[in-house]
């Protein structure tokens, strides 16, 4: 057998977009700043903007609190309904 392949999967890319995309969305609809969002998250700011931008890869825990703070469920934030 091979080795295992260590290129991510095809839909990463549009995956951590869209949820950048929501998380931008959602904390826009909020009225919040990047540096309100974080800290209500408890978060540094560098990681919300990394997020919205689509280059991070959250952790769950980290998923969990930006939904909490921004009062929506965890599925909101990758939620392709606009």
């Amino acid at each position: 057998m091979g080795r295992p392949s260590k290129k991510p999967p095809a839909n990463l890319a549009r995956n951590a977009r869209t949820l950048g995309e929501n998380v931008r969305r959602l904390r826009q609809l909020a009225e919040l700043s990047q540096e309100e969002l974080a800290e209500a998250a408890d978060l540094r700011q560098a990681l919300i903007s990394e997020i919205e931008r689509g280059e991070a890869n959250p952790r769950l825990e980290s998923l969990t609190k930006i939904a909490d703070a921004l009062k929506v469920r965890l599925t909101d934030l990758f939620s392709h309904d606009r």
